[in-house]
């Protein structure tokens, strides 16, 4: 039987040998002698490593500009904190694309991650260095960051589950910003009972989640246009295994939504970066995401967020009324390699790069939960993964699904024993 002080040590032994050739840390963090045993709680002897987003205990996070650096007196953010009172140490802090911008994930400032899939594929953003230490095996789970899918983008390249969570279900203080009204912690990890176990750590609303259905209704939606049919045919096989209430064939909402999800992220990105952006010192990362923002009419950012409660209300009415899931294809098209995705590439594509974030936005505009899973292979063996959404505060709906999918089993059993009662 192994100690808790002796697990924490495998594991930081295991990062050590391991971790260098996924280029997905940033730091190596210390661990004091006594932090490995002194909590008895549901994660004590976990070892886990997290976006580089995060105030940590004595550190600032780096944000994808620099390595961070001790900061006497910072306190960690309030998730951080949370994982620490349940036991979980932290091993390191991992890349991530500069200050949460970039579906790719590209950064001029750090070697860029390896997919540990296959070495010439995409990573994704902006949670890019979690994705990569989840999948790769140095950690059991990560906590992210998700403004328009920086959760879900890279866990569907990497072939593991991402899930978004409602917004404001964990808190974001300590958290550098993107899109406040957008942005959202999120959790990587392998299992759906392992996201559980973080999830349970870190929300502290848990009270509402609503018991999932023992057969979980679903209602689907895979677009007519762009979306290539490897991801198509992937998703039309796999609807047959479910208790598919409808299937939607053409969802009118989804292009409004996903403008008034742009207007929103561009309007906030602008406000959190004005400062180097008027000073001339924002990287083009930030200028891309940020600079639309500051010519976008303040008219149209304001009715995008006094319209969002009715818009979100409408989607659960009209989607979720008598299902428990939305599903829909999580990339639009096959995880594509690097040189598809880079401009100046010679085999740069634009449409591929468009195809990593096309579905994700709408669901951070409504605050709505998400989650990706993988359910086939393409055509060179790399995941194709279905998103699903729910109502706000039904991640174990959301969880019981992913469980469901990771084994084969759609009538409920599967899933009971983790997500039905809470435990």
């Amino acid at each position: 039987v192994w100690s808790v002080e002796a697990a924490v040590e495998a594991q930081q032994r295991h990062m050590a040998q391991s971790g260098p050739q996924w280029h997905c840390i940033v730091q190596a963090l210390d661990i004091r002698p006594a932090q490995a045993g002194v909590s008895q709680g549901s994660l004590s002897g976990i070892a886990l490593a997290h976006k580089d987003i995060f105030d940590l205990p004595g550190r600032r996070p780096g944000l994808g500009r620099d390595a961070g650096a001790v900061a006497p007196g910072m306190r960690p953010a309030s998730a951080i904190a949370r994982l620490a009172k349940h036991g979980a140490v932290d091993l390191a802090t991992l890349a991530m694309a500069e200050v949460a911008c970039g579906a790719t994930a590209a950064n001029p400032n750090f070697p860029r991650c390896v997919n540990p899939l296959r070495a010439s594929a995409v990573v994704g953003g902006s949670s890019s260095g979690s994705a990569v230490a989840v999948a790769a095996g140095l950690v059991y789970g990560s906590l992210g960051t998700d403004t328009a899918g920086s959760v879900r983008i890279p866990a569907a390249t990497c072939g593991i589950l991402g899930l978004k969570t409602t917004h404001g279900r964990v808190p974001c203080d300590g958290v550098f910003p993107l899109a406040p009204s957008l942005d959202s912690v999120g959790i990587l990890s392998r299992s759906a009972a392992d996201a559980w176990q973080l999830l349970e750590a870190v929300a502290p609303m848990t009270g509402f989640d609503a018991a999932p259905s023992q057969r979980l209704r679903v209602r689907a939606w895979i677009p007519q246009r762009g979306v290539d049919p490897q991801v198509a045919t992937a998703l039309e096989s796999f609807l047959p295994e479910l208790d598919l209430v409808q299937r939607v064939d053409d969802w009118a909402e989804f292009q409004d939504l996903s403008r008034r999800a742009e207007i929103v992220l561009h309007a906030q990105a602008a406000q959190t970066h004005i400062g180097a952006l008027r000073d001339g010192n924002a990287s083009p990362a930030v200028r891309e995401i940020a600079l639309p923002g500051v010519v976008l009419p303040p008219a149209w950012h304001a009715a995008a967020l006094a319209e969002r409660g009715q818009h979100a209300q409408a989607f659960v009415r009209n989607q979720l009324a008598d299902c428990d899931l939305f599903l829909l294809p999580a990339l639009a098209h096959p995880v594509p390699d690097w040189a598809a995705v880079l401009p100046g590439e010679p085999g740069f594509d634009a449409r591929k790069v468009a195809a990593l974030h096309r579905f994700m936005g709408w669901v951070n505009y409504l605050g709505l939960p998400s989650i990706v899973v993988p359910i086939a292979a393409d055509d060179r063996g790399m995941p194709i993964s279905v998103q699903a959404v729910t109502r706000p505060f039904g991640e174990r709906s959301l969880l019981a699904f992913a469980d469901a999918v990771q084994s084969h089993r759609f009538d409920g059993r599967a899933f009971t024993r983790h997500f039905s009662t809470g435990n």
